[in-house]
């Protein structure tokens, strides 16, 4: 091959680069070459997106929708301009925007994808679940790796309980998924293995049940629901001392979330005759962690019961200092109160303890959307975020001045 043809050829690859880049910047539409540069130069363009920025809806679709007008209905802006619609509630304009866009004759791949991902999303909100799940189907059709399709593929598969669909979806994100975020994904694939284990459990498969929990337990060692719901499925099956172990476990590995195990094992440790070994597990519990509350009103609440008044308000009272605001621990201390004949120096501490106290009954709240409940929760109701909820406390006021 000569020198000359190597030119020529070199020439033609850079011809072929530049018409490459000239067609993503231009665009033939109605018979006229429309530059997609200009909308995103235009000013209109720029003081939609700081109004964007500046959470300025209304001002937003204003600048935008000069922008698309001057730019020659720009596909790009069109697309931002229907997801504005939608947060702003009228998901009929979204739909109306978003549609008209998938008539557009000439429509690449991607941007079909694009468009498709958008009216997913409105449906969604919608509440057309269907046919959002067809939107978000055919999204992976054109583009079998769109994270967003699959993630909200997903979140419409928990919605409607189908366990199955959602799992299958999540393991084709973690497929897609670098290494780095791989933990995660792994944590929310348990609570699917434990909500197809309860799906298991209720129609009496418990065979079927076991081992999806022991495969949640596996996927994470940290899985709350699941060392609850081995347990719960073993000793509904006679095995006493595996659902113990299963509890047990549960204290082990995630010993903050110990206290929801605590009536089943002192249940089950006192059907097979060994009681001690409750009180021995608070006080181990404690021992470990002085800022743990809730043995302290366990084992405040066993020695209630076997007539050790004395004892069990003094671990209440511990308690209190702790954690002033459980409604639980007021609600123990006034019983135990009452056991002692709410002795007057009893009384009086209590009063104490108590005096800037702040009492509420939603101790837990969603870290992502601050949903509260009056009880722990593995799936958050509102946005749908797996173990999200953390137990809120209200910190005491220092002294009485504070409150004037």
């Amino acid at each position: 091959m000569g020198p000359l043809t190597t030119i020529s050829i070199l020439v033609a690859l850079l011809a072929g680069l530049a018409a490459g880049k000239a067609w993503e910047r231009y665009k033939l539409r109605d018979g006229r070459w429309i530059d997609r540069r200009r909308a995103r130069e235009s000013p209109h363009y720029m003081l939609g997106l700081n109004f964007l920025v500046a959470d300025q809806i209304d001002p937003a679709i204003e600048e935008l929708s000069k922008a698309a007008e001057a730019a020659g209905d720009a596909l790009e802006i069109h697309l931002i301009l229907g997801n504005l619609y939608r947060e702003k509630g009228q998901v009929g304009r979204a739909i109306q925007e978003h549609q008209a866009l998938l008539q557009r004759p000439h429509l690449r791949k991607l941007e079909h994808a694009n468009v498709l991902l958008c009216l997913g999303l409105d449906y969604k909100q919608g509440g057309f679940v269907d046919r959002a799940m067809e939107a978000f189907t055919e999204v992976l059709r054109l583009d079998p790796g769109n994270a967003y399709a699959l993630a909200n593929l997903e979140k419409l598969y928990e919605e409607q309980h189908q366990w199955s669909d959602a799992y299958a979806t999540r393991q084709k994100l973690v497929a897609a998924a670098p290494e780095t975020e791989k933990p995660r994904h792994q944590r929310i694939l348990a609570f699917l293995e434990d909500a197809l284990g309860e799906e298991a459990r209720k129609r009496g498969d418990h065979a079927a049940a076991a081992v999806r929990f022991d495969a949640a337990i596996e996927l994470d060692p940290a899985n709350t629901p699941a060392y609850l719901n081995l347990g719960d499925t073993r000793y509904e099956r006679g095995d006493a001392a595996g659902a113990i172990a299963a509890w047990e476990a549960l204290v082990s590995a995630a010993p903050d979330r110990a206290y929801l195990a605590f009536s089943r094992l002192e249940t089950a440790y006192a059907t097979g005759g060994d009681s001690g070994r409750f009180p021995a597990m608070c006080r181990r519990l404690i021992h470990e962690n002085p800022q743990e509350w809730r043995a302290r009103l366990a084992l405040a609440r066993h020695l209630s019961t076997r007539q050790a008044p004395e004892e069990a308000l003094e671990l209440l009272f511990e308690a209190l200092v702790i954690n002033p605001h459980a409604l639980a621990l007021h609600q123990a201390i006034w019983e135990t109160l009452s056991i002692r004949d709410f002795a007057q120096p009893l009384v009086v501490r209590y009063i104490d303890l108590t005096r800037a106290s702040v009492f509420y009954l939603d101790p837990h709240v969603c870290v992502r959307c601050r949903y509260r409940s009056t009880e722990l929760l593995w799936h958050c109701p509102h946005c749908h975020e797996w173990d999200s909820f953390v137990e809120e406390r209200i910190a005491p006021a220092k002294n009485d001045d504070a409150l004037a």
